[in-house]
C-alpha cells in the first residue's frame, strides 16, 4: 500500500567521553554528564580497564549510580559482578539501581545474596529493601526485615529506616501494623507524619487522615499537599480549595494538585481559573501542569484565550514528547489539524503515541488520505523501531471507511492479521463498520458473527451497517438477537434502528420503536432521533404528519430536522412545505449550499423557473457556492476522484467517449435523460451534456473501461445521487451485467439486473 520514498537524515554521532587521569577527573566527568548512553558507559569502563581502575569500588559505585539513572541495570549488574571485593557502599548502590528501576524481585534476591556474603545492612540498605517489599506487596518479607531489626536493635532506632517500615506496611495494606510502628517512634519527624497521613489516605480512611493532620506538631508543604491531593482525588474540592487558601506556603506541587483535582472531576473551567491564578502568582508550570491544563482545555466550556495561548507558549518550550503530543491532540480536537501537524513535525524523536495522535487527528477531522499517507511515512521512517498497534489500526480502518476504499481496508485487515495485532473488540468494531461503509456487507456480517464476544458498540455497528444498505428487516432481527443476549440498547442503537426503518420503508415499525424508547427503555430522545422520525415520515410520503411532528417536538428543531423535511419535499415535490423548511434552514445555516440547491430543485421540478432564478440570485448575492459533486473509485489500491465536469484525469478523453457510446446503447433499452431539474434556458442537448458530466457517471465510465469484466464497481459520492444518475445506474447494471454499488451522502444503492436495493427510499 505504501510507496513513499524519503531521504533519511544520518543518525547523529554520539560524542566520545573525554579521557580522565584519576578519580577526581573521573568524578568531574560524571558530574557533567549525569545521563549517559550505554555507548558512553562502555567507553568509561574501557578507560577504567586501561588504567587498572576497574577494581576501584568508589569509581564503580559512581558508575553504577549513572547506570541506574540511565536505566541500564543489566550493564550495572555486569559491572558489579566484575568487582572481586565489593564493599557495603557498592552493594547499596546496586540495590538502589534495582529499586529505582522497579526491579523489586531482583532487589530482594540481591539483598539475600548480600546477607549470604556476610554483609550487615545499614540504614541505607534497609529502606531500599522495604521499598522493594512494598512494590511487590510482599508483607511476609517485610515482616522478616522488621523482626531482624527488633532482634538486632541499633538500626531500629533510626527514624529514616522506621519511616520506610511504616510506608511498607501501609502499601501492603497493613494499616494497623503501620500505626503500631509509627506510635513506637520516640521522635517522629515531619516525614513520619506525612507517611502516615498519606498511608491513611491511601487506605481510604480520609477522616483519620484529617484528624492526624490536625494533630501534627509541625506541617510542612508536603503535609498540606498530601491532604489537598487526596481531597481533590475523592471529589472533596471545596475542602481542598479551603485548605489551599489556608496554606502558609505553596509550591508547584500544590498548584498541580488543585488543578488536577478540578480537571479530573470535570470542573475544567475552574481548573483553568486556578492555572491563571498560578501564573499571576509568578509560579512557572512544569510538564505535569501543562499536561493537566491541556486536558482541562479539551473539556472546558469557555476556555480563557489568554490562558490557552500561555499554555501553548509553555508547551512549545518544553522538550517533553508527552507534552507536545497532548498539545497536538488538543489542536486536533478543535479541528486545527494543520496546527497539530506543525507541532508533530517539530517533535525530533516521535514515539508510537505521537504517531497515533497525528494519524488519529487526521482521521477524526475527515482527512483520511493524510492519515494513510502519514502511516506510510511512519513505516518508511521507523522500520522496526516504532511498530503500529491496535490504536493505529483503528484510525486507519476509520480512514478507509471515510474514503469508501475497500481495497485499502482489506489491506489494513490483512496487515493486522499478518503482524499479529490483537483483534480486540474496538478494532473488530472498526472493521465491521469499515466493511459496511465500503460496500462489502457480507464481510461485515461474517466478522460480526465470528466474534466470540460482542459489546454494545459491535451490535450498534452492525445495525448501522445494515441500515445504510437499506436492510431494515435484517437490522430489526439483529436488534431482537441483541435483546435476547441481554445487551441493553442506548441512544446510538435507536439512531441506527430508526435510520434502518427509514431507508427500508418500515414507517410503522420505526414509529413503534420511537415510542418504545422512553416507555420501555427509558431513553430520552435526542435531536438525532427526532430527525430520523421526520425522515421516516417524509420518505413514506407522509409530509403533513412529518410537519406536525416537527411543530410538536419538545426541543427546538435544528438543521438535521428541517433538512430531512426539505429532502422529503424535494422527493415528493411539495413546494409550499419546502419553502417553509428552506426558510428555517437559511436562518440556521445561511451559507450552506445544499439547502438552496434542494429548494431550487423543488421549484424546477414544479416548473417554477422564476423562483429557481430567485434562489440562484440569492446564492450569488450572498456568495453561497454550490459544492461540486465528487465521486471516488478505487482501482489497484489507488483512489481516483472525479469532479462534476472534470477533464483533469489522464484518461478523460477515453472516459467521455466511453460514456457517449454507453448512452446510445442505454437509450435503446429505454433511457431518457431526466432534464427537468436543469435550468430552462439551456437547450435540450446542453441539458443532456450537463447530466452526462455528473461525477458518478464519470467514475462509472472509468471503471467500465479499466476494471475486470463482471467485477463489482464501487463508487463513493459526497452528495445525494440524482434521479437521472440513479436511473442510469439501474440500466447499466442490466446492460453490462455488473453489480454497481454507490454510496452517496445518505445510504448505499446496490444496482443489479436493472433494479436498486433502495426500493425508491433514497
Amino acid at each position: 500500500m505504501c510507496s513513499i520514498l524519503r531521504n533519511h537524515s544520518p543518525l547523529p554521532t554520539l560524542p566520545f567521553i573525554p579521557r580522565f587521569k584519576d578519580q577526581q577527573s573521573f568524578s568531574l566527568i560524571l558530574q557533567q554528564n549525569p545521563h549517559l548512553h550505554l555507548h558512553h558507559l562502555k567507553q568509561i569502563q574501557a578507560q577504567l580497564f586501561h588504567k587498572s581502575l576497574h577494581q576501584d569500588n568508589i569509581l564503580i559505585t559512581k558508575l553504577i549510580s549513572i547506570c541506574a539513572l540511565s536505566g541500564a541495570t543489566d550493564y550495572a549488574t555486569r559491572l558489579f559482578e566484575s568487582v572481586f571485593h565489593p564493599d557495603l557502599i557498592l552493594c547499596n548502590s546496586m540495590l538502589k539501581a534495582y529499586t529505582q528501576n522497579g526491579l523489586f524481585e531482583l532487589a530482594l534476591h540481591f539483598y539475600l545474596r548480600m546477607l549470604e556474603r556476610g554483609f550487615y545492612p545499614d540504614h541505607y540498605t534497609l529502606p531500599y529493601v522495604l521499598k522493594a517489599c512494598a512494590g511487590l506487596s510482599n508483607v511476609g518479607f517485610g515482616e522478616q526485615v522488621h523482626g531482624s531489626l527488633v532482634k538486632n536493635g541499633g538500626v531500629c532506632d533510626d527514624v529514616f529506616v522506621v519511616n520506610s517500615l511504616v510506608d511498607m506496611y501501609f502499601k501492603c495494606l497493613q494499616s494497623d501494623a503501620a500505626m503500631r510502628v509509627f506510635q513506637m517512634i520516640a521522635e517522629p519527624n515531619s516525614t513520619s507524619w506525612n507517611i502516615v497521613v498519606a498511608g491513611l489516605l491511601g487506605s481510604g480512611d480520609l477522616e483519620s487522615a484529617k484528624n492526624l493532620f490536625d494533630e501534627m506538631p509541625e506541617r510542612d508543604v508536603v503535609s498540606w499537599n498530601t491532604l489537598i491531593s487526596a481531597l481533590a482525588k475523592v471529589g472533596e474540592l471545596g475542602k481542598a480549595r479551603a485548605l489551599f487558601d489556608e496554606m502558609p506556603e505553596r509550591n508547584l506541587v500544590t498548584w498541580n494538585a488543585l488543578i488536577a483535582g478540578f480537571s479530573q472531576n470535570g470542573q475544567c473551567d475552574e481548573a483553568l481559573s486556578v492555572f491563571s491564578q498560578m501564573l499571576k502568582s509568578g509560579v512557572e508550570p512544569d510538564n505535569v501542569t501543562i499536561l493537566t491544563v491541556v486536558s482541562a482545555v479539551g473539556g472546558a466550556h469557555s476556555p480563557d484565550t489568554d490562558a490557552v495561548d500561555r499554555i501553548l507558549s509553555f508547551a512549545r518550550s518544553s522538550n517533553s514528547i508527552s507534552v507536545s503530543t497532548a498539545v497536538l491532540n488538543l489542536y486536533a480536537k478543535f479541528g486545527k489539524i494543520d496546527d497539530a501537524r506543525k507541532i508533530f513535525d517539530e517533535i525530533p524523536e516521535k514515539d508510537l503515541v505521537t504517531w497515533n495522535a497525528m494519524i488519529g487527528g487526521y482521521s477524526q477531522n475527515q482527512r483520511p488520505v493524510e492519515a494513510i499517507e502519514l502511516f506510510c511515512q511512519m513505516q518508511a521512517e521507523n522500520r522496526s523501531r516504532v511498530k503500529p498497534d491496535g490504536v493505529t489500526m483503528v484510525s486507519l480502518t476509520v480512514s478507509c471507511s471515510q474514503m469508501g476504499a475497500l481495497g485499502l481496508g482489506e489491506w489494513v485487515h490483512a496487515y493486522i492479521e499478518k503482524n499479529g495485532i490483537e483483534l480486540d473488540v474496538f478494532l473488530s468494531t472498526a472493521l465491521i463498520d469499515m466493511y459496511a461503509k465500503c460496500g462489502d456487507l457480507n464481510c461485515s456480517c461474517h466478522l460480526f458473527w465470528g466474534l466470540p464476544k460482542r459489546d454494545l458498540a459491535c451490535w450498534n455497528a452492525m445495525i448501522k451497517g445494515l441500515a445504510i444498505h437499506g436492510q431494515g428487516n435484517e437490522a430489526l432481527e439483529i436488534f431482537s438477537l441483541m435483546e435476547r443476549d441481554a445487551v441493553a440498547p442506548n441512544d446510538i442503537t435507536f439512531v441506527g434502528l430508526l435510520s434502518a426503518c427509514s431507508h427500508g420503508g418500515l414507517a410503522a415499525e420505526g414509529l413503534e420503536l420511537f415510542d418504545s424508547m422512553q416507555s420501555r427503555y427509558s431513553i430520552i430522545p435526542r435531536i438525532e432521533h427526532y430527525g430520523c422520525v421526520v425522515d421516516l415520515l417524509g420518505r413514506a410520503g407522509r409530509l403533513a404528519e412529518a410537519y406536525e411532528f416537527v411543530k410538536s417536538m419538545p426541543v427546538e428543531p435544528d438543521v438535521i430536522v428541517w433538512g430531512a423535511l426539505l429532502g422529503a419535499c424535494r422527493s415528493h415535490q411539495n413546494v409550499e412545505l419546502a419553502e417553509e423548511a428552506a426558510r428555517q434552514l437559511v436562518e440556521l445555516e445561511p451559507k450552506h449550499d445544499g439547502n438552496y440547491v434542494l429548494l431550487s430543485n423543488v421549484y424546477a421540478s414544479a416548473g417554477k423557473w422564476g423562483d429557481v432564478a430567485k434562489v440562484r440570485a440569492h446564492m450569488k448575492a450572498h456568495d453561497v457556492r454550490k459544492k461540486p459533486g465528487c465521486s471516488a473509485v478505487e482501482l489497484g489500491g489507488v483512489v481516483h476522484e472525479f469532479i462534476a465536469g472534470d477533464r483533469s484525469h489522464l484518461r478523460s478523453a477515453e472516459i467521455y467517449a466511453a460514456w457517449d457510446r454507453l448512452v446510445e446503447r442505454l437509450k435503446l433499452i429505454g433511457y431518457e435523460p431526466d432534464t427537468g431539474a436543469l435550468l430552462r434556458n439551456l437547450e435540450e442537448e446542453d441539458k443532456e451534456a450537463a447530466l452526462y458530466r455528473h461525477s458518478e457517471k464519470l467514475a462509472l465510465s472509468f471503471m467500465l473501461i479499466s476494471s475486470k469484466d463482471g467485477s463489482p464497481i464501487r463508487i463513493v459520492k459526497n452528495l445525494r445521487i440524482c434521479s437521472d444518475c440513479h436511473r442510469a445506474m439501474e440500466l447499466v447494471s442490466q446492460l453490462e451485467e455488473r453489480e454497481i454499488i454507490v454510496r452517496d451522502r445518505n445510504r448505499f444503492h446496490h444496482f443489479n439486473g436493472g433494479h436498486c436495493s433502495c426500493g425508491g427510499y433514497w
